[in-house]
């Protein structure tokens, strides 16, 4: 009998004592974006209790006097995002304590919806870096699907934590997408009648069918005749994301071949009436209405949960590989920063004629023409410009190359590099020095460096200059479709508030910048 009591009293404190053995404390996540209470130091200040669905952090910081202060924070309990909500995570080799966070469509969408209801200018949110606020800065504009992460000081913390990120985001990717499972096919005009009158074949396309409804078990199937070779696929892209605004729908910004497939496609349908298909991976998604002519920016509807979205648009934006170290080494040799002629203009006039014929024209004084594109509208104009043959950079100034998901080449320039150029153009007699960037042996970008000095009442107070860090080489598309978004918003700002008519009915203002979908937006497989 004792024995039995003993045995029930030790299984009365045992089993308790095992069970909470058992339940492990919930995860503290790498990164959480928390929700800071609008009224979080007056709470702290007047010694009021934790509002109810918040939690009390220390936040500890160096004000801009490099002293250490401490501040009360209560955060909301349920977190912005988290970790799980990051798609990709790196560190800027010029700032090893900054890690820049981009995060997938679930999170971009939650982070803009939160933002969008925040006061600007007023509300804050905190970054809490494993477990431990890291920055709470107050909201200016509305974030979505990128923002950086500041002060993490400690040795390689910012890189320890973005291979951390990286590799939760890579072990939770779905089945690889390739840019062509992406694909744009044309439906033959007359397809509802083929398919009435029973037509099996037609020349130059293809019969497809796509399932009915899936509430919808005894929906017929739907028969299509689709083009026999896709207009476009992923691989003419030039970059894709999901759009926040409109869920299962993507932007996709085509290279210059895909739109002249697509504006020679559209040519023979009529807007309104026609439909195309979008393809992903051999099945039709959706079907959507032409609407109007294409641009090189469209938004097409790829109904599919966001992971799918995630995972495609990845696909398309990594057809850019990172540069290796041998071919950085060539890019730095590549690109070079020319002194400009200061009467280059005049010059190209001068000898217009020979440049035209394809003759390279050689000054007196070691200038030489070199031909170029020139940005303009409607359409990019043939140019030259006359350089000095020493390039005021080199190779030993420039600290990394690494390519964008654009195609897009970034090069950061050491210190000197600068220095090199501020000393030129302190000997031009003019104080202004016009320079030409060059990779390639083609001239990408020329701008003028100019010293700029602040006056009050006619006496000199401030002498600066604007450094140059980064040297960015655009690919081709990238640069007219930023020129032509330049020259949208310059002339939208001018001609908009003193003629609207003029400017929405004149074609080449309104459709300057226009990026709209030449695809009818179809939010889903069931609406029309």
């Amino acid at each position: 009998m004792r024995q039995l009591l003993c045995l029930l009293f030790i299984s009365a404190f045992w089993l308790p004592l095992s069970a909470r053995a058992e339940a492990a404390p919930p995860a503290v996540p790498s990164i959480a974006v928390r929700m800071v209470h609008p009224d979080s130091l007056e709470l702290d200040r007047e010694g009021k209790p934790v509002p109810e669905g918040y939690t009390p952090y220390v936040y500890e910081f160096r004000d801009r006097h490099g002293k250490m202060q401490r501040e009360r924070l209560f955060l909301k309990d349920e977190p912005v995002i988290t970790e799980a909500e990051v798609e990709r995570a790196g560190v800027d080799p010029s700032r090893p304590e900054h890690l820049n966070i981009t995060l997938n469509t679930p999170g971009g969408r939650a982070m803009k919806t939160a933002t969008s209801a925040m006061r600007l200018g007023h509300d804050r949110l905190a970054v809490v870096v494993q477990g431990k606020v890291n920055s709470a800065p107050v909201v200016q504009a509305i974030i979505s699907r990128a923002f950086e992460i500041s002060g993490l000081d400690g040795e390689n913390e910012a890189a320890n934590l973005a291979e951390l990120l990286n590799h939760r985001a890579a072990t939770g990717k779905t089945t690889p997408f390739i840019p062509r499972d992406l694909a744009l096919y044309v439906i033959h005009p007359e397809n509802a009648r083929l398919v009435e009158e029973g037509t099996l074949s037609v020349p130059g396309y293809r019969l497809w069918s796509r399932p009915g409804a899936e509430e919808e078990k005894d929906a017929e199937k739907e028969y299509l005749f689709l083009g026999n070779a896709p207009i476009v696929t992923g691989d003419y892209a030039q970059s894709a994301r999901p759009n926040l605004d409109y869920p299962g729908h993507l932007d996709i910004v085509w290279n210059e071949e895909a739109y002249r497939n697509l504006e020679q496609a559209c040519a023979a349908l009529r807007p309104g009436k026609d439909r195309m298909a979008v393809v992903l991976r051999g099945a039709i998604l959706s079907t959507p209405v032409f609407h109007k002519m294409p641009s090189h920016a469209t938004l097409i509807p790829v109904p599919g949960d966001d992971r799918q979205l995630d995972a495609l648009c990845a696909a398309i934006n990594t057809q850019f590989p990172p540069l290796t170290e041998q071919q950085q080494r060539k890019v730095k040799k590549k690109l070079a920063v020319y002194p400009v002629h200061p009467r280059s203009t005049e010059l190209e006039q001068r000898f217009l004629p020979e440049l035209r014929q394809g003759k390279t024209i050689h000054l007196k004084s070691g200038f030489r023409s070199i031909p170029y594109t020139r940005p303009d509208f409607p359409e990019p104009v043939p140019s030259w410009a006359f350089i000095r043959p020493e390039s005021l950079i080199g190779p030993e100034d420039i600290r990394y190359a690494a390519r964008e998901q654009d195609g897009t080449i970034t090069c950061q320039l050491l210190p000197r590099a600068w220095e090199k150029m501020h000393a030129f153009m302190d000997a031009s007699p003019a104080g202004t020095v016009a320079v030409a960037i060059v990779f390639q042996g083609k001239v990408h970008q020329m701008f003028k460096i100019r010293d700029s000095l602040l006056q009050m009442w006619g006496i000199p107070v401030i002498t600066f200059i604007q450094p140059i860090s980064v040297i960015y080489i655009l690919t081709p598309e990238e640069e007219r479709r930023m020129h032509r978004e330049f020259l949208y918003h310059v002339f939208r700002d001018m001609l908009f508030p003193v003629s609207p008519w003029f400017f929405k009915n004149c074609v080449p203002f309104r459709t300057l910048g226009e990026q709209k979908p030449f695809l009818m937006i179809d939010s889903g497989l069931n609406r029309p």
